[in-house]
């Protein structure tokens, strides 16, 4: 029986810097899953999946030289995986079928502590955001986004046209997205805030 040789990541890492492709083969064969899960997870799509994947492996070998200076190969492909899914979500981020994918990922996927970590850093920048909202703007985003409350009740309770209640929300986006990307240096979460907010007014 053949003996499976023993995954050495440091070793593989410093052949595929230096060109090569066996090595290559090897280190595309141990990250393939965590890549295409990565963004099947954040795409609900097998195409889209597959085609990001092999963007990440073609990108990585183009900056091959960079792997020899990697120490934990595991996060860094995890990283440059998650970094390429968002951006192409980014490009997207109009789009409804979008919207809860990257919400769900903030939500419900933060499962090790970095990704704890991003999502704490967006709960507290989304409330200083919030909280810089002026007057009316604030007392419409609160009521539509943390009371729930569709763009009639909001009208009716507060007295003011469906159309203003529309508004407001729509100026909340705009302030807080301008808001976060002054405070926070941290793409993704920019990203979700925006996603996070549009609902509201879909």
């Amino acid at each position: 029986m053949q003996v499976k040789p023993i995954y050495d990541p440091q070793q593989i890492l410093n052949r595929v810097a230096l060109g090569d492709e066996q090595a290559f083969a090897l280190f595309f064969n141990h990250h393939w899953p965590q890549v295409y899960g990565t963004g099947l997870r954040l795409t609900k799509s097998a195409e889209k999946a597959q085609d990001l994947a092999q963007d990440i492996f073609i990108k990585l070998w183009e900056n091959r030289e960079r792997l020899k200076d990697v120490k934990q190969d595991d996060a860094y492909v995890y990283v440059l995986t998650r970094n390429v899914v968002l951006d192409f979500l980014r490009k997207k981020v109009f789009d409804t079928e979008n919207i809860e994918i990257l919400i769900d990922y903030f939500e419900d996927y933060s499962i090790n502590p970095q990704e704890k970590l991003e999502y704490h850093e967006l709960e507290r920048t989304l409330k200083s955001a919030i909280d810089q909202l002026p007057g009316k703007v604030k007392d419409v985003f609160v009521l539509s986004r943390v009371d729930g409350l569709t763009h009639e009740q909001i009208a009716q309770k507060l007295d003011i046209s469906v159309t203003s209640s529309k508004t407001y929300i729509v100026r909340a986006l705009k302030d807080i997205r301008q808001y976060m990307a002054l405070h926070t240096d941290n793409t993704a979460i920019v990203l979700a805030a925006g996603i996070i907010f549009v609902k509201n007014i879909l």
